[in-house]
């Protein structure tokens, strides 16, 4: 009995081996997308979780707006950074797998400063300098502190934001954790700029959850499988801090 499950497994897995898995990714957003190399925290989690199980994965890099698009004409078989508000925003079928991972904006300022932040309303009375589109993104709350401020700004490059930090150039920048820990591990390593000074994080918005979006159930019902070993190891919190380390 047992040999003949096995002959029955082997042909299962040959056939996962042979199927190419098409996954919509935004551009590159250092730790999370590396489109250079096809590495970053939600490529090494599909390679953790799927390619595991020999699919071949194929990452299909485009502007962020453009992911839901391509799911949505089925052009691809997966999408990322999929939340129940994603679904329901752009009218999406198919089916939702567990949480693979979590985005965390936080407000950083220098420790010496001492700001004592408990709401994102007493930022308009700082600088600020926040990633391109946050205004348009984020809660309506947000979008009133940053028309009220006339010291709020936002660019592209998000390095630029924790370089400036440091420079003292602006009181306070508002960016996902983890791209924080990225930059300044690799400002660090380029000694670029001093960065060596103690910051403070204030969470003031809150956790967003996120996974992905799969045209085919049995496909989906896989991945949450295995995400589900991966994440009862230590592997999943090697995955998730793996480009945030200072020795990075």
């Amino acid at each position: 009995m047992l040999i003949t499950l096995l002959f029955l497994a082997l042909p299962l897995q040959k056939a996962y081996s042979q199927q190419k898995i098409t996954v919509a990714l935004g551009n590159t957003l250092p730790p999370w997308v590396m489109a250079e190399d096809n590495t970053g925290i939600i490529p090494d989690l599909l390679h953790a979780t799927l390619g595991a199980q020999g699919y071949q994965l194929q990452f299909v890099y485009v502007p962020y707006a453009r992911r839901i698009l391509l799911y949505n004409e089925n052009l691809v078989d997966v999408v990322s950074d999929i939340n129940n508000k994603v679904i329901e925003a752009n009218q999406m079928n198919g089916y939702f797998s567990d949480i693979a991972y979590n985005y965390e904006n936080f407000a950083f300022s220098l420790a010496k400063r001492n700001f004592d932040l408990k709401s994102i309303a007493q930022l308009k009375h700082h600088t600020v300098l926040s990633w391109q589109g946050a205004k348009a993104r984020l809660s309506p709350e947000y979008r009133d502190m940053a028309k009220e401020n006339p010291n709020y700004s936002e660019t592209y490059d998000q390095s630029t934001q924790v370089r400036l930090l440091y420079r003292e150039r602006y009181e306070v920048i508002q960016m996902d954790g983890k791209i924080f820990d990225y930059y300044r591990a690799l400002i660090t390593k380029h000694g670029e700029v001093d960065v060596s000074e103690p910051v403070q994080r204030f969470a003031l918005f809150g956790k967003s959850p996120n996974g992905f979006l799969f045209h085919d159930e049995a496909l989906r019902d896989r991945f949450n499988e295995s995400l589900r070993k991966l994440k009862s190891t230590e592997e999943y919190t090697r995955i998730i801090n793996r480009y945030t380390s200072k020795s990075h």
